[in-house]
């Protein structure tokens, strides 16, 4: 029988082997390409068709994505994005020119799934040890795909999901690839250095496709280095863009005098504005100029306005998103020690005469320790949660015991502040009803738990303006 709802399509992905949610080591299904290649060619090898902007990188890929295809979608190409996680809806990683791929479409896509992953799943009980059988980022990565090519995309932009090199989205046909930055994380699966976990990312680069990169000195070499061997063009955005801060707020930056060499011409702007706040957006606004940069010498027709435009109106929920109220509430998906120094530089910066409170929860493979170290005696209270939407999510009990060993050994007066509370909503609601109205409420530590509280906190927020 056919799939007919929403609901249905969903259920049929969601009951494959899912690493997002099952993330441990050494996975029972191993990350490798050959299945990803078989299920496209079984579809027929839709990604073909598809000019792409590959983008990797341990932190700002998504907000790259995001900056880039509004910038695309303004300048009048039709753009799809893929990107993951997901906040609220599945349907969130499929856009294009910012609108989601519609529930019709979706149940439609899924039962051209269906009858391919049945026979792969019969191939792979005759053959159990080739592991044949599809994943859900494998599926979901096709799915885009293959809508991408029914509705004839000018271009897509495509987010790697975990490194790199073995990542789904590595069969896509780019253009141009990007690597935003390398920091820690994922370290059980792609190595315990950032030159390892650079290597991992560096897969990404393929032959005479242009790369851009916004990384440092140690990551660089080795993504530099992979370059070099398949004598792909670098753009260096951190070096080869040239800039000023005209402004910061909690809206974005404005920068000024920037310019940048584009088929061996100088391009410059007087002002461009950012439309996602933090110090690190403006790392990732390079990045996509150099992607801009790249595209326009192949041909791609991005004008000033289009540039302008796309940059100062991008929508990336989730990313230092302020919900207005009597406390305020900060919304950031951080969930690594540099993205969580990152959040605590732009709430000193911008919120530094406001008294915090911290509502926080993390993913088991995370570093935990590390980023409450970082945490810990900045928060007029810290409230340990954990989000119910995902079983990677570390019990909130044990991230209090953590939390209270992270004070002892930092010396922090934070002890008499901490408490567990397992649901995330109701640990906000004691906060508001305790905090004065001028603080401020940040919920961190997981893409996870801003999924879970954040269309509720909106909600909230809304009647409580119309009251």
């Amino acid at each position: 029988m056919p799939i007919t709802t929403c609901a249905e399509a969903q259920a049929f992905l969601y009951r494959r082997f899912d690493f997002e949610r099952t993330m441990v080591a050494q996975p029972t299904v191993p990350f490798k390409l050959d299945r990803m290649r078989n299920l496209a060619a079984r579809l027929g090898n839709p990604q073909q068709d598809i000019p792409a902007i590959h983008i990797a990188g341990t932190k700002g890929k998504g907000s790259t994505a995001a900056m880039t295809s509004s910038i695309l979608t303004a300048a009048k190409h039709k753009t799809g994005l893929f990107t993951s996680p997901h906040l609220e809806n599945l349907r969130q990683r499929f856009q294009i020119n910012g609108q989601l791929c519609s529930e019709l479409e979706f149940v439609k896509l899924v039962n051209q799934l269906v009858p391919v992953v049945q026979a792969m799943d019969i191939a792979a009980n005759i053959q159990p040890h080739q592991d044949l059988k599809p994943t859900f980022f494998e599926l979901t990565t096709v799915l885009a795909f293959l809508w991408f090519q029914q509705q004839q995309v000018d271009i897509a932009v495509i987010e790697v999901g975990l490194g790199g090199r073995l990542d789904s989205t590595n069969i896509c046909h780019s253009i141009v690839t990007a690597i935003t930055n390398i920091s820690l994380d994922h370290t059980s699966l792609l190595g315990h250095t950032v030159e390892l976990i650079a290597a991992e990312k560096a897969g990404i680069i393929k032959p005479n496709v242009p790369l851009v990169h916004g990384c440092t000195a140690g990551p660089q070499a080795e993504i530099e280095s992979r370059a070099l061997q398949v004598d792909a063009q670098i753009t260096r955005a951190r070096q080869n863009i040239e800039y000023s801060i005209a402004a910061q707020s909690v809206q974005g930056a404005t920068l000024r005098d920037v310019s940048m060499v584009i088929d061996q011409t100088t391009k410059a702007w007087p002002l461009l504005e950012i439309g996602l706040p933090g110090q690190h957006q403006i790392n990732n606004a390079l990045v996509v100029l150099g992607i801009v940069g790249c595209l326009i010498e192949q041909g791609f027709e991005i004008d000033d306005h289009a540039i302008i435009e796309g940059l100062a109106h991008v929508n990336c929920p989730g990313r230092l998103e302020y919900i207005a109220g009597q406390p305020a509430i900060l919304l950031d998906v951080a969930h690594n020690p540099d993205s969580i120094t990152k959040l605590t530089e732009y709430l000193q910066q911008h919120f530094s005469h406001q008294n915090w409170h911290l509502v926080f929860s993390c993913s088991q493979d995370k570093q935990v320790v590390e980023m409450l170290d970082i945490l810990i005696d900045k928060f007029k209270s810290i409230t340990l949660t954990q989000f119910h939407n995902n079983p990677r999510a570390v019990n909130c009990g044990a991230l209090l015991e953590i939390a209270k060993l992270s004070a002892t050994q930092n010396k922090s007066n934070a002890t008499g502040t901490l408490q567990a509370e397992s649901d995330p909503i109701r640990g906000i609601s004691h906060i508001e009803q305790n905090a004065d109205s001028a603080d401020l409420i940040v919920v961190a530590g997981s893409f996870y738990l801003i999924a879970e509280c954040r269309e509720q906190l909106i909600e909230k927020s809304q009647s409580g303006t119309k009251q």
